[in-house]
This record gives structure tokens, sequence and C-alpha cells, in this order.
């Protein structure tokens, strides 16, 4: 089975799908597949490319590792949050994937995981020239996402994105999403329920392990004494993260407490502007760590954040969770109560459940779970076990590719 896929996303980026992506291609591999890719030239959450990639002119980049070919495309850097520019970001993404696409292998069947929607339309011109049917990953439901946290307020481009979406639906052959509530959300719509698969997000259980929590990480950035709540991940609007500032301020006076913020993301800025603003001592700021940094960034955190804003429990489910569980955190996750990752972490009783956009009960949670140190550390063993056993990288990946294989009958 010849498989091509299109994802803006894929190492060395490291937040993000970049991740689940170049595992997932990979995994495809070994599982007998000839599997090539159509991303861009990596840039998340930077104002330019990736320095490995600076000194590269053409539009197109081709490379193979570990067995996957990957085909680069050039791409507009967007500087500022605005959504102009995000939006020509991904007009040449996806305009170059169309003639990357024409130009790859023949490929037996497309696949186009996004967001960004657009990735979906390009990935379907190359599916009608390779005759070869289409498969829709959604990470996260589009426009509803963008729409509920007023990153898209136009009428006009709510009504053309909603036309997109339903278009995206109709020309599927088959739709991969998430979880129950996704699936939820386009039935709601009119999908047929046939069409639609759920594949929960993985980590890697033999790359991301529990380490010890003194390491060079914990002492380089003196966190020995503290009693770190960790956020990583992409900075972005769906997560509320203005409301764990606020938790903080509200502990400050708690000085063993250090709110523990590292990645990237279009929200970064206001967050360490507002920090700034009030004076807060007890939060710090880091860039996405490299690799080995990144495993003992986890092991140093004494408690993990999961924030997911209240009106998108159907509409987005953070892939961080799955990590932190492979690494053995414990869970504080500040999101709906009929979200799939209560579900989750109530299941894999990995951690506690708070109401998401609460200040107040988010700082209480976080004083209940620091004086419990037991309790701590049995929550991040459930939730290791829970992942090796039910929910692996191997089982979500043959899962994929059994959808995928499907779609040729």
């Amino acid at each position: 089975m010849n498989i091509l896929i299109l994802h803006m996303r894929y190492f060395p980026d490291k937040t993000g799908t970049a991740p689940l992506v170049t595992q997932l291609t990979q995994d495809l591999v070994v599982l007998g597949s000839k599997v090539s890719i159509i991303t861009s030239l990596p840039h998340y959450g930077r104002d330019s490319i990736h320095p490995d990639y600076l000194d590269f002119k053409g539009l197109f980049r081709h490379s193979e590792e570990f067995g996957v070919k990957i085909i680069r495309t050039r791409v507009s850097v967007p500087r500022g949050t605005g959504i102009m520019n995000r939006a020509w970001n991904y007009v040449t993404y996806n305009f170059l994937s169309v003639i990357a696409g024409i130009k790859a292998d023949k490929a037996d069947v497309i696949l186009a995981i996004n967001p960004p929607i657009t990735t979906t339309f390009a990935a379907w011109i190359v599916s009608l020239f390779h005759r070869a049917p289409l498969i829709v990953g959604i990470q996260d439901v589009w426009p509803d996402c963008i729409i509920e946290v007023n990153k898209l307020n136009s009428k006009i481009l709510i009504v053309f994105s909603k036309m997109l979406e339903k278009i995206q639906y109709r020309i599927a052959k088959k739709i991969i999403v998430l979880s129950t509530g996704m699936k939820s959300n386009l039935e709601k719509k009119g999908v047929d329920p046939g069409k639609i698969e759920i594949i929960a997000n993985w980590a890697d259980t033999e790359f991301v392990k529990p380490l010890a929590r003194e390491n060079n990480f914990s002492h380089n950035n003196d966190l020995q004494e503290k009693f770190v709540v960790l956020f990583a991940g992409n900075h972005g609007y769906i997560a509320a993260l203005d409301k764990i500032i606020m938790a903080a301020e509200i502990l400050q006076e708690t000085s063993e407490i250090l709110f523990l913020f590292v990645g990237e993301g279009s929200v970064k800025g206001e967050l360490m502007r507002y920090a700034e603003e009030k004076g807060l001592k007890n939060v710090r700021f880091l860039t996405t760590q490299p690799e080995q940094q990144w495993l003992e960034m986890l092991a140093a955190a004494d408690l993990a954040l999961v924030t997911l804003r209240e009106d998108l429990a159907e509409l987005n489910v953070p892939s961080k969770v799955y990590t932190l569980m492979s690494a053995a955190r414990p869970i504080l996750a500040s999101v709906p109560g009929d979200s799939e990752i209560a579900s989750l972490v109530l299941s894999a009783k990995s951690g506690i459940i708070c109401t998401p956009e609460d200040p107040a009960v988010l700082a209480k949670s976080i004083l209940q779970m620091k004086n419990s140190p037991d309790l701590l550390d049995e929550y991040g063993k459930n939730g290791r076990k829970y992942l090796l056993e039910i929910s692996n990288r191997n089982s979500q990946t043959n899962k994929y590719f059994s959808v995928l294989k499907g779609s040729l009958d």
C-alpha cells in the first residue's frame, strides 16, 4: 500500500501534532507500507524557518528518514498572530503541496491531517490526480474551535468556513476523529456515522519514560526546592492559559510553588506581559526544550496541568495528556467534565478534574494536590500503567493502518 500524507507539521518540530504524525509515518512503514509525507519546512512556534533548513533555497526539499519519503515545501512564516499572517502561511503550504502531490509517486490512498482545514482541499485535488480515496484525520474541529476562541469573527468568513467544513465531510471516504465527543459533533452536522472512525492520540511509551525528579534540568533551573506546576506544549487560545496565571497570582505567597510554562504559541507574549505587570515571581517561561532536556523537564514536574476552555469539550483533545501519563506525571485537568480528557484522566485514575476557567478553583486544587504527595505518586503510576495496557503507540497506529487499508475495498 502506497500512502501519501499531507500535514504541515513534522519532525524536527517538537510541539503541535508533529511528533504524532512523525511516529505515525514511521509505524506505517514498519507495517509494510510505502509512505510519503508532504509537509512544510519546520517553523512551528518560530518567527523564521528552523535554523537547520535556512540554507535551502528551492520550493521543495526531498529527503528520506526511517523509510519515509519527506517532501518539504517552502512556506511563508507568520509574523504575529493576525489572521491574515496565518492565512498566508496556510495558503503557501497548500498551494505548493498540491504541486508536490501531483509530482509525487503514485499513491493508493491519501491521508490529510488537519487543522488547518485547507489541507483537506489540497489533499482532495491530489487524490483526484492519483485516483485514490481521501481519508481525513481531524485533530481539532474547525471552524468551531477558532470561532469559540474568537479568532474568527467575520460573518462572511464564518459562513465560508462552515461551507468548507461541510464539503470536507462529503469528499472524504473516511473521517478519523479523536473522541466520542468529536464524533457526536460531526453527527449533529449530518455526517454519516459509518464514515467516522475514532482513533485517540498516543504517547511513545518506549521513548517517554519516568525519570528521576532530581536531574540536570531541575538542577540547572533551580527547581530542587520547588513544587513545580508544569504547563508544557502549545501556548494557544484553546487552553485558557490566562487562568493559570491568575491562579499563580492567588498563590504567589506560597513561595515553594513555581508555575513553569514551557513551549511556544500565539498567546505566550500576552502571558509573559501579564505576569510581568503583576510582578509574579512564581511564574517562569522557557522555550521548547531539546529532546533530552524535554524528558528531564517532564520528570522535574511535581504536577502537570492540562487545561481546556469550557466551550471546547467536543472540539479538542489536548494530546499532551498522553505524554504526561507516559512520563508518570500526576495530572490536574482543568477541563469540561463531559470532555474526553476528563473521561480519560478519571478512567486511568491519573489525576483529578476541576472546573475549567476558574482561577480560584484551580489554585485550591493545586494546594490540595501539593499536600498529598503519596496520592501524586499513585496518580503518576496509574497513568503510565493505563497507557501501556490500553492506549499505546502501536495499538493506535495499527488502527490508522486498518482504516487506510480498508478504504481500498
